[in-house]
């Protein structure tokens, strides 16, 4: 079944032509660096807060300006609206009609049905915008397969989601994975891959790569309300790549840059989560995680798209800390793919330890206990907690931008 589905896949992406333009900028914005001031409009969550937060992998903000978070260890998504007052709860724990089990990822489409993704087997739950079920799409149609989901977004009205196909093979020890990038309908049906890469996992000798297994297309990728298409498939190099909605490539594009590398910290904190996910397995992983950083900071939800179109890319060196007060550094291209301005936004967080989400035109919501909500995706007690293995109790704050 899940090699006739991949061969559709196939069949489906049309051809890309021979050379494909790429816009090679320079490492400096044609209109130069805008400092911007965050000022909070409100906040929710957090220890002294009056609302409890599980796990907060997500934010999304619907064309009304209302901000959806989804609690995946709850399994409900809260919605307030621009002011910061709570409107109305979403979905619940279960099987049935506008029910998920640990929900991933969220996304919520310009008619505003929100649906939330979960992980195995690949599916996303929909609901209407008050609440109503609005259907189910499981990954592969009626095709069936073995098929994984990791994170979604919205383009038009279907969802770019990313995850994994296992593929059928004669040795029971290994387990042969095809990552990707693909878009779907409301029923599941693939129309378009984008981007992917194929991997194993071996049992009897298992080795975890994060070249192959965290490939950045998991999390690196966003659509424009015209259709574009936006992904990221190489971890090394600044290269941005476009495709039209039908998977036509228009451009790749980046700009200059040196990829940093890894402190001895970090190194050792991404092995500890990844080991961690591991644990009570019945054999020793063998953990091999690159020195260098990826270029687009990929688990960061690296790139987002405001709703004019322009295209907000966070690197590697964007989160690291530079200029005191500064909390992140985002590369801003037009939708020609040139490298137009670097926005930096000055709030009190370390830019390495939040989730930051553009909200609307001119709002940035920014979340406190993120990567530990996205560690405990990986199961098994997965962890991004410090030294002390405490965990950060997850706090939404809302900031306007000022310059």
């Amino acid at each position: 079944m899940i090699r006739t589905a991949l061969i559709l896949v196939l069949l489906l992406m049309p051809l890309v032509a021979a050379a494909v333009e790429h816009v090679d900028n320079p490492a400096e914005p044609t209109q130069g660096r805008f400092d911007v001031t965050l000022r909070e409009v409100w906040r929710v969550g957090g220890e002294d807060g009056d609302v409890f937060f599980g796990l907060v992998p997500r934010v999304e903000t619907d064309q009304e300006g209302n901000v959806h978070i989804l609690d995946s260890q709850l399994c409900q998504v809260s919605v307030y609206d621009p002011r910061g007052n709570l409107l109305r709860t979403l979905f619940r724990e279960g099987d049935g009609p506008g029910e998920v089990r640990r929900p991933r990822d969220m996304v919520v489409l310009d008619d505003g049905r929100v649906g939330l993704v979960q992980e195995f087997p690949g599916q996303i739950s929909f609901v209407g915008a008050q609440g109503d079920p609005a259907g189910r799409a499981v990954l592969g149609g009626t095709d069936g397969g073995i098929h994984s989901l990791t994170a979604c977004a919205a383009a038009g009205d279907r969802v770019l989601v990313s995850g994994t196909h296992q593929v059928p093979n004669d040795h029971p020890s290994i387990n042969l994975r095809v990552n990707f990038l693909e878009l779907c309908d409301d029923q599941g049906v693939v129309s378009v891959q984008y981007a992917s890469n194929e991997t194993q996992y071996d049992f009897a000798d298992f080795h975890f790569i994060e070249r192959e297994h965290l490939p950045p297309f998991w999390w690196a990728f966003a659509a424009s309300s015209t259709g574009t298409v936006y992904t990221v498939s190489d971890r090394d190099n600044y290269r941005v790549e476009a495709f039209a909605a039908d998977g036509t490539a228009l451009r790749t594009f980046g700009r200059a840059y040196e990829a940093l590398d890894r402190t001895a910290d970090e190194h050792a904190k991404l092995k500890s989560m990844v080991l961690s996910a591991f644990n009570g397995a019945p054999f020793q992983p063998t953990i091999v995680i690159e020195q260098s950083e990826e270029v687009v900071a990929s688990m960061h939800r690296g790139l987002q798209v405001r709703p004019d179109g322009e295209l907000w890319v966070l690197t590697g060196r964007g989160v690291r800390p530079g200029q005191p007060g500064v909390m992140a550094v985002f590369d801003v291209f037009d939708d020609e793919g040139v490298f137009v301005r670097q926005m930096a936004l000055r709030a009190p967080h370390d830019g390495r330890d939040v989730g930051i989400f553009l909200s609307g035109e001119d709002r940035i919501i920014v979340v406190k206990g993120y990567f530990e909500s996205l560690a405990a995706q990986f199961g098994n007690g997965a962890t991004f907690a410090g030294e002390d293995g405490e965990a950060e109790t997850p706090e939404i704050i809302c900031y306007e931008m000022v310059r």
